[in-house]
């Protein structure tokens, strides 16, 4: 009892002395800031990645004396501090939506007051427009020319890649571009047979995401340099310069950059060796063709399978027409050519896979060994529940014979049957046909250098043409456009280097 009580005590003695010590006099000192409300002008605010883009406030000052000279400045997208100045400048290198924060610090006290949250999509400019592969003291490299319709005018951008990959070189010996659709991105397809060969770039960023060698299941192929590649929606195809092919069969949805080649290529009875893939338009056409030239045969792709939603793709002869419209008696069998030469062949009219179908007409320019006479003939294939059928249709005289050479460059106009073609001395000249009325062939302009590639707009109103000599043209080639003495060009770039292909880039894949 006795240490109780004595514990007791000291508590009791401890409580009577408490109010002295925390007796409160009231002479606290405090330091009251300037308060600023912070909003933006609009909570979404638009840009285009690397484009500077500026970000200002409205501020509303508690104190009418003070400007923002009188606060410190934080700028946050995504969370991380981007400035400190009054106004935000931001270069955004990747496309997406990011919260942007700001915070103005009362210099004098340190108090913060923040914004709402405003929100910042960037957009790319490289998403639309044409995007052109040249190369330039034997490097490739990439440019894109876009139409800024708010100002009226085409930009200009020039060696993007080493700009948007650390300064890395692309490679070299460039041959072609494709643009394909993945699960929720785009893919752009350099084809390049030196330095690190074929890459794919993310469309919008053309930042790398994979080196074809390292994309096969197993190991590469000893040749896989390209020639040309196919992308469709369910399996694409790589042709090598051994005229090789090889596929990548992929079902729904695939994880964007993560679909494996296969090492080992294709083959159909009597083997091929392809030469020449078609370029189809369309996203769900699932037909297309090649140029078999060790069997001087058209073969058929076929993708439309059993299974819609994996990868299918079958390599066939062409079937024969129906006894009721058999060939005529003037056309060639493209199942056997005999002594016929293949210059060209391309698709027009494509109709995409739906209710009822899909089907395309097809177009080969042959001659005679030897003989300087171009013909043209044509045909139309349908896929109706996977029922394929196959119809003659004309045979005429290409009246641009004798403008072609070894290097011509060709390119259907889809929707409006007319082949633009390269040719003349040096292939400097610029032509068009009209296979509707088989009419004397066009002059249409003719350059300083060599014709080296050619491309069309999705509205097939628009021709762009790369030059040897580092020049890239805009032209309309509307009706009304081809009527007139003179052709209208659009826009033009010039200073790459030696124009390897032109792609464009909007909705439709190549």
């Amino acid at each position: 009892m006795k240490v109780q009580f004595s514990i007791n005590t000291v508590l009791a003695s401890l409580l009577i002395s408490l109010p002295g010590c925390i007796k409160d006099k009231g002479n606290y000192s405090y330091k009251e800031g300037s308060p600023v409300t912070i909003r933006f002008q609009t909570t979404n605010i638009d840009g285009l990645i690397d484009n500077p883009v500026t970000i200002n406030a409205i501020r509303e000052y508690s104190d009418p004396s003070k400007t923002a000279a009188d606060y410190g400045h934080e700028w946050y997208v995504s969370d991380q501090l981007v400035g400190t100045d009054s106004i935000l400048v931001y270069n955004g290198a990747e496309p997406g939506t990011l919260p942007v924060n700001y915070c103005m610090v009362d210099k004098a006290t340190k108090v913060k007051y923040f914004s709402t949250t405003a929100i910042l999509r960037l957009a790319s400019p490289y998403q639309s427009g044409y995007t052109i592969l040249y190369e330039k003291n034997g490097e490739s490299e990439l440019a894109h020319i876009r139409y800024d319709a708010a100002q009226k005018i085409y930009v200009d951008d020039r060696d993007i890649y080493k700009w948007k990959n650390n300064g890395e070189s692309l490679g070299s010996k460039p041959v072609k571009l494709k643009n394909y659709p993945v699960t929720g991105v785009w893919s752009l397809v350099v084809m390049q047979q030196g330095g690190q060969g074929t890459v794919e770039l993310d469309s919008y960023s053309l930042q790398k995401r994979l080196r074809l060698r390292d994309a096969f299941a197993g190991s590469a192929p000893a040749n896989i340099d390209p020639v040309n590649m196919g992308f469709y929606p369910n399996a694409h195809l790589l042709v090598n310069t051994n005229g090789e092919v090889y596929p990548r069969l992929f079902s729904n949805s695939p994880v964007p950059f993560s679909m494996p080649w296969l090492n080992i290529p294709m083959t159909t009875l009597n083997g091929m060796k392809i030469t020449d893939l078609w370029n189809p338009y369309s996203n769900s056409n699932l037909m297309n063709f090649m140029y078999d030239a060790m069997n001087n045969r058209i073969l058929y792709l076929s993708l439309n399978g059993p299974n819609p939603t994996g990868g299918w793709v079958v390599i066939d002869t062409l079937p024969s027409p129906t006894p009721a419209t058999p060939y005529p008696s003037d056309h060639v069998n493209f199942n056997h050519m005999g002594d016929w030469e293949y210059v060209w062949g391309g698709s027009f009219n494509e109709i995409p896979n739906s209710g009822n179908g899909a089907s395309t007409d097809g177009v080969v320019l042959m001659r005679k060994p030897g003989e300087n006479q171009i013909y043209m003939q044509s045909f139309t294939m349908r896929n109706l529940n996977r029922v394929i059928t196959f119809s003659p249709k004309t045979r005429k005289a290409f009246t641009g014979s004798s403008l072609v050479n070894a290097d011509s460059k060709y390119l259907g106009i889809k929707s409006r049957n007319f082949i633009f073609f390269s040719g003349g001395p040096g292939n400097n000249d610029l032509y068009y046909f009209d296979m509707i009325t088989g009419a004397a062939a066009r002059l249409f302009t003719s350059f300083g250098s060599k014709i080296t590639a050619m491309s069309q707009s999705d509205n097939f109103l628009e021709l762009a043409v790369g030059l040897e000599d580092g020049t890239v043209v805009l032209y309309n080639i509307s009706d009304a456009s081809l009527t007139l003495p003179a052709p209208v060009e659009l826009h033009r770039m010039t200073g790459l280097g030696l124009i390897a292909d032109i792609t464009v880039k909007n909705s439709i894949m190549r």
